[in-house]
């Protein structure tokens, strides 16, 4: 099959694909394959689709009892969802994870057929609990998860231990429990603070972002579009170009991942690579360029389009960019002490020079390793966030109505999605 029929051919399979909205279950069922690894991959497929449920799933944790349960029958109440609670079953606040993981297993099979979805309240609040849901073959589609102020919580759990060492180890576990949800559920989990936020405000948001997941936005072409982002701040970059390339069906390409391939190719370029970021130098700009520009143009980025992470860095790659015809620039930027605050945080990979905003908890090897980012001049860090800044100014400037910004902190992830559909369903973006 030649590079022409190749073409053809995706282009006939994904119009029969959503000429029958078969597209969500297609990605479920690889979700689940990825997830759950199973060892007879067929055999597993023909169990989920002869069991498939056709409810949503969502799944809401934190903070205490009563406010989430507010919260949880507002919105079942709205959308006609059943609900699980796992304090109306456990009254102990410290319960066993295999009888709770048990009691939503036996919960889930009743539930009725009539009920369009489902919300688990309480659960899951922990890495063991959300891994047992996963080993079932179920998949939540999305994870709100409440949290509150340090002294909010410590209050609460003044009220019913019996010692400070007890609330202690409680504010801890919390911490830790989050720090691992937010690893395994990614961009498929909201943060919501109710000391912060209203309670009608938080439910109000939650009623959007369900009722965006119920609407798809297929753009009018094939779209280009690039996310630029605060040097050394990937994470948040990276949920945004998966998010972008499902929901539009776009090429993603991470420049970290091209970056890390051509380093393992072992080719021409490789060890330049890998010398230059043993010293924590940039790439060179001809040779970041000419990466891009080899991935831009692959057949199938060409012809679905593309979502770039991570570029450009600068104004000579911003120049280069600039003739590959971006139809949107998504722009990550905070105020200069939050961004300077993040770089601190910042792990480091004594061996690989690679920094990581979130500590990967399933690499036993690398988690040993990683050390704290030493920053030893400060100044410097200020400059390149000024310099960043400045850059992002000039990417306004040149691009205008292309140009998209957006707080890495403060703006929601379905804020972000909004405005993006909006852009790539207005046809004078592709002029």
């Amino acid at each position: 099959m030649n590079t022409s029929e190749l073409v053809e051919y995706q282009q006939k399979v994904e119009a029969y694909i959503k000429e029958h909205k078969m597209t969500d279950l297609f990605e479920n069922l690889t979700r689940l394959l990825v997830l759950s690894k199973p060892q007879d991959p067929l055999t597993f497929l023909i169990d989920v689709l002869e069991n498939r449920r056709v409810q949503r799933l969502i799944l809401v944790a934190g903070v205490v009892a009563t406010t989430r349960q507010e919260i949880v029958v507002s919105l079942a109440n709205l959308f006609n969802y059943k609900v699980i609670t796992v304090e109306d079953h456990f009254k102990s606040h410290w319960v066993n994870d295999d009888k709770v993981n048990e009691f939503i297993h036996a919960e889930l099979k009743k539930i009725e057929k009539h009920f369009r979805g489902v919300i688990i309240s309480g659960y899951p609040n922990n890495i063991k609990q959300a891994y047992y849901l996963q080993s079932l073959g179920i998949i939540q589609e999305r994870f709100f998860y409440l949290e509150s102020d340090l002294d909010f919580c410590r209050q609460y759990y003044e009220q019913i231990s019996s010692s400070q060492e007890e609330v202690n180890k409680a504010l801890t576990r919390d911490r830790l429990n989050k720090k691992d949800l937010e690893y395994i559920y990614g961009s498929y989990m909201d943060i919501f603070n109710t000391s912060k936020r209203t309670k009608e405000d938080i439910i109000e948001n939650i009623k959007q972002i369900i009722r965006l997941r119920d609407r798809k936005f297929p753009p009018l072409r094939f779209p280009r579009v690039a996310i630029v982002r605060p040097p050394g701040l990937k994470e948040r970059a990276n949920q945004l170009a998966q998010i972008f390339s499902k929901r539009y069906g776009l090429v993603q390409l991470i420049t970290f991942d091209i970056i890390q391939q051509q380093i393992q190719n072992k080719g021409a370029l490789g060890p330049l690579i890998y010398n230059t970021l043993q010293k924590e130098e940039e790439i060179p700009n001809d040779i970041m360029n000419s990466i891009v520009y080899t991935e831009v143009l692959s057949t199938e980025a060409r012809t679905k389009g593309w979502v770039l992470e991570g570029f450009p860095k600068n104004e000579a790659q911003l120049k280069f960019l600039e003739a590959q015809h971006v139809n949107l620039f998504v722009i990550l930027n905070e105020d200069e002490d939050v961004l300077i605050n993040k770089s601190k945080q910042l792990k480091i990979d004594p061996v690989t020079k690679i920094k990581y905003e979130k500590v990967p908890l399933n690499n036993k090897p690398l988690l040993d390793r990683l050390q704290n980012y030493q920053i030893h001049n400060e100044q410097l860090l200020k400059s390149r966030i000024t310099k960043y800044q400045a850059f992002v100014k000039s990417i306004e400037q040149k691009f205008g109505e292309r140009v998209q910004v957006f707080k890495l902190e403060k703006d929601s992830t379905e804020n972000i999605i909004r405005v993006t559909d909006v852009f790539l369903n207005n046809p004078k973006i592709y002029n």
